[in-house]
């Protein structure tokens, strides 16, 4: 937000030259290429008030050419943009791997299971409130297979249970790290990672862990 504690911190750094750098802020919204343009060059595009009532609304809003021009020109001195088609030379190619994974075979019994309870379910909420009130419900149900399809332990306690992709992922972090490698690891689902965490302690793999209620990153 532009009236962060944040972005007000930044806005007080006191330097001989400022530079931003930064994605895409025009594709994001306006009001974050105000923000970067107000930082480097203050008062150049008015206040913010002033900038939604001159640009934003008539740009995003009505599609004003005109206007959109008039911000290109006001800001075309202070940025330097190198759009994708002309970096794509210079970047190695792409090297993308798809790798499906069975479950094992007590994972599969517990995913047919909660998927015929839970597809029962919605049929007969489905019923009784139609589809409108049973959106939810479907949501939550494909997030608790999702679940499952990654580790059974993330929903129960089954600990005991092997999960197809679990030791797939497992067998190759271990590879990469064999040979001298970093890995980067996401999951949608923090009690995911955890699960990934307390192998890599227990096999002696280092790991620097980062989620959402964090505020520094954690190594170990």
């Amino acid at each position: 937000p532009i009236c962060s504690k944040l972005y007000q911190a930044i806005i007080d750094l006191e330097s001989d030259h400022r530079i931003v750098l930064t994605g895409t802020p025009i594709e994001n919204s306006l009001t974050d290429l105000w923000s970067q343009i107000n930082f480097v060059n203050p008062g150049l595009l008015g206040s913010l008030s002033f900038f939604k009532k001159g640009f934003v609304y008539p740009i995003e809003r009505k599609n004003d050419e005109a206007r959109e021009e008039k911000l290109k020109e006001l800001i075309k001195p202070f940025i330097l943009r190198r759009t994708k088609q002309e970096v794509a030379s210079e970047l190695p190619p792409v090297s993308e791997q798809v790798r499906y994974c069975s479950m094992s075979e007590v994972q599969r019994r517990i995913y047919e299971e909660e998927k015929s309870t839970v597809r029962n379910s919605i049929l007969e909420n489905l019923d009784e409130e139609g589809m409108g009130q049973s959106s939810i419900m479907v949501l939550q149900a494909l997030t608790r297979l999702r679940q499952i399809a990654n580790h059974p332990d993330m929903l129960e306690d089954h600990s005991d249970v092997e999960s197809g992709k679990f030791a797939e992922v497992c067998r190759a972090v271990e590879n990469v790290v064999s040979e001298g490698h970093k890995v980067l690891m996401f999951s949608s689902f923090v009690k995911h990672l955890e699960l990934f965490r307390e192998y890599f302690d227990s096999i002696g793999i280092r790991y620097t862990w980062l989620t959402g209620s964090q505020n520094q990153a954690q190594r170990k």
